[in-house]
């Protein structure tokens, strides 16, 4: 099985080699960034959705399952991206979530040369399958969005 670290980092780093995703964050590549755990300093998944930035996308390994795959055993990792969009305003159209979806699954890294649907995350691992977006509320009452990702390892090392 391979380290979900591993896979959260090269993640953050895709995202954050799409130009029209980081100009989506001001510009700011930072503002894309994994939660790791770490206790106790982050011991609270939910205080850190809550403290993150606006823009910002935040990259949060969710757990890891058995699973199978063509008479294979093999390991299902799910990481969870947490989405706040860019401040819009009077007349700007309404589309922050959306670009960021649409971005997050058909934007091109520029190093892996095809959109990131299809993109190599973790060379043990499949591309992710289709992800959702669906939204949430945090413990102050403010939308956020978030997307469950799922990537399966090719086999069990």
């Amino acid at each position: 099985m391979i380290n979900p670290a591993e896979l959260v980092e090269n993640l953050v780093a895709l995202l954050r080699d799409i130009p029209e995703l980081v100009a989506e964050m001001g510009g700011d590549e930072q503002r894309i960034f994994a939660y790791h755990d770490q206790y106790p300093k982050r011991a609270s998944l939910a205080a850190a959705i809550h403290d993150m930035p606006a823009p910002g996308i935040m990259a949060a390994w969710q757990g890891t399952s058995p699973g199978s795959f063509g008479g294979v055993d093999v390991w299902r990792h799910q990481v969870t991206l947490y989405l706040r969009a860019r401040e819009t305003f009077d007349g700007d159209p309404p589309t922050a979530y959306y670009r960021l979806f649409r971005l997050i699954t058909k934007g091109v890294p520029s190093a892996a040369g095809v959109a990131m649907l299809n993109a190599t995350v973790h060379p043990s691992c499949h591309p992710m399958d289709l992800p959702l977006i669906q939204r949430q509320t945090d413990a102050e009452g403010l939308d956020y969005f978030e997307a469950p990702l799922s990537f399966m390892e090719m086999g069990d090392d």
